[in-house]
C-alpha cells in the first residue's frame, strides 16, 4: 500500500474514532469536550481532503473506507439526536429569559428612589 493510501485510511480511522468519542461526550453531556472534539474532527476532515487520491482504491480498501464512513455517519446521526433537543431546550430558555427581561423593564418596579 502506498504511503498516501496508508495515511488516508489512517485519517479515516482517526475520524471514526473521534466521532465515537464525540458521541460518548454527547451522551454524557460533556459539551466542552464535544466542542473540542469537533475541532479535532474538522482538522481530520481537512487532512483527509488533502490526502484523497484521484486514483481509486483496491476493493478491500474501498470496503474498509466505506465501513469507516458508515460509522462516522451513524455517530453523527446519534450525536444530532442528542444535541438537537438540547439546543432547542436552550433556545427556549434563552427566549424565555429575554421575554422575562423585557417584561421586567416594561412592568417591573421603578429603579428611581
Amino acid at each position: 500500500m502506498t504511503l498516501n493510501r496508508q495515511q488516508l485510511l489512517s485519517t479515516y480511522d482517526g475520524l471514526a474514532r473521534t466521532t465515537g468519542h464525540m458521541l460518548n461526550a454527547a451522551q454524557s453531556g460533556d459539551w466542552d469536550k464535544l466542542i473540542g472534539l469537533e475541532k479535532d474532527c474538522a482538522a481530520l476532515i481537512a487532512r483527509m481532503s488533502a490526502l484523497e487520491a484521484e486514483d481509486s482504491l483496491p476493493e478491500n480498501l474501498r470496503d474498509r473506507k466505506a465501513a469507516m464512513i458508515r460509522k462516522v455517519l451513524a455517530d453523527d446521526a446519534a450525536i444530532r439526536d442528542i444535541t438537537e433537543p438540547w439546543l432547542q431546550q436552550l433556545g427556549a430558555m434563552l427566549s424565555s429569559n429575554g421575554r422575562e427581561r423585557r417584561l421586567l423593564r416594561a412592568y417591573g418596579p421603578s429603579r428611581e428612589n
